[in-house]
């Protein structure tokens, strides 16, 4: 797979009027595969978040060092505290392993199974039912295809509704077909979270009984993005900065008015406003022919890292992304759902407009937001790298 990225999504909400999710996940990445554990704790609130995080760690810990499934689940059967009120130590939990060489191994407790979408259509895979300390466990191995994506569910989400809008929950065969009708081939795996889990609070009206956590993750082509922020800092080198620039395969986004000069020129393209993007926060965006988007420089590059803050943590940020047609939101869609190796040309050269200690718009701010911008990007995975000039 060395051709091919992972890419994820995630999306929760807690229990109505508790403050803590008793679901947990969590994610290792190895020389040669990322493991990945989502647990569901007895109960809710504080005592089934313990249940659940230690069962994910400590799962997601043994099974990435290449620990077998029998020692793993022994250790959690034995390493749980035990609930003095129902007299048990419990916790659901789906292993979710993906290896470089294009596979997946799949070891699930009592969590809805996982589904498995391939061109749109639910794919029926096998199991092989294994008892490990008078648990049963459902293990699984895949073989993986560009396109992919792999849905994992906690039981808030197959309760959804149940004794209000639905009378049996949201069966996991209709998530199948709400997620085969939503889909799209280049649905990022963020949106079908967040799809999945904004339908799940529908059913409930909006008052969880239970967690929901949705996580998704899609094998996909490397998608490469190249940003310029801001002319070289010598005018000489303009032409031969550019050229590499534009030489690089993938999406090219330009920021900063001065920028788009440089760019203009150097392609012998006209710029074109476009005057219907501009709202009171975010300047129009541009056209220039060769260039995929033409935005304004900090004040666009601000609301991108603010959109970047809220993007991981808040379900409903990839969804409203969707159809916005400002600079910031077109930048964050890019980055954040369209790419997977990312490219920043960051130009030192100081716009004398801007050399101004007392001014919000200032040099040292944008190279402050591309570094913010830079470990947020990394965290969701991505492939970032920053080259000065």
């Amino acid at each position: 797979m060395t051709n091919l990225f992972l890419e994820s999504g995630f999306a929760s909400f807690n229990k109505h009027g508790e403050s803590i999710s008793g679901d947990f996940y969590t994610t290792i990445k190895g020389k040669d595969k990322i493991t990945f554990v989502l647990s569901d704790g007895l109960g809710s609130g504080i005592k089934a978040n313990i249940l659940a995080t230690l069962t994910s760690k400590i799962l997601g810990t043994m099974m990435a060092s290449n620990m077998s499934i029998e020692e793993s689940v022994y250790t959690i059967a034995k390493s749980l505290p035990v609930c003095k009120v129902r007299n048990m130590a419990y916790s659901t939990f789906t292993i979710l392993q993906i290896y470089q060489r294009g596979d997946a191994y799949l070891a699930q407790f009592d969590n809805p199974s996982v589904i498995l979408i391939r061109e749109g259509k639910n794919v029926v895979y096998d199991s092989m039912c294994k008892v490990i300390y008078e648990k049963e466990i459902y293990e699984s191995n895949i073989k993986l295809y560009i396109g992919d994506m792999i849905i994992l569910l906690t039981d808030g989400v197959t309760s959804a509704g149940l004794g209000r809008t639905t009378k049996n929950g949201w069966r996991r065969e209709s998530v199948i077909e709400y997620v085969q009708r939503w889909y799209t081939p280049e649905m990022s795996p963020q949106r079908m979270a967040a799809t999945i889990a904004n339908a799940s609070m529908d059913l409930y009206l909006n008052y969880p009984d239970d967690d929901i956590t949705v996580a998704v993750f899609k094998i996909c082509e490397r998608k490469v993005v190249n940003l310029m922020i801001g002319p070289p800092e010598h005018k000489e080198d303009d032409n031969k900065v550019l050229k590499l620039f534009f030489s690089r395969k993938g999406k090219k986004i330009i920021c900063g008015g001065t920028t788009a000069k440089i760019a203009s020129r150097y392609l012998n393209k006209p710029i074109v406003i476009n005057n219907n993007t501009c709202n009171e926060e975010i300047p129009s965006t541009a056209c220039i022919e060769g260039v995929d988007l033409v935005t304004e420089g900090v004040i666009t590059l601000e609301k991108v890292l603010k959109i970047a803050k809220q993007y991981s943590i808040t379900s409903n940020i990839s969804l409203d992304l969707r159809n916005k047609i400002d600079g910031a939101s077109m930048i964050a869609k890019i980055l954040f759902e369209e790419s997977t190796d990312i490219n920043f040309f960051i130009g030192n050269a100081i716009n004398p407009v801007h050399d101004d200690s007392n001014s919000h718009i200032s040099y040292t701010i944008k190279l402050g937001i591309i570094r913010e911008l830079e470990k947020i990007l990394s965290d969701m995975g991505k492939n970032v790298k920053v080259s000065m000039c």
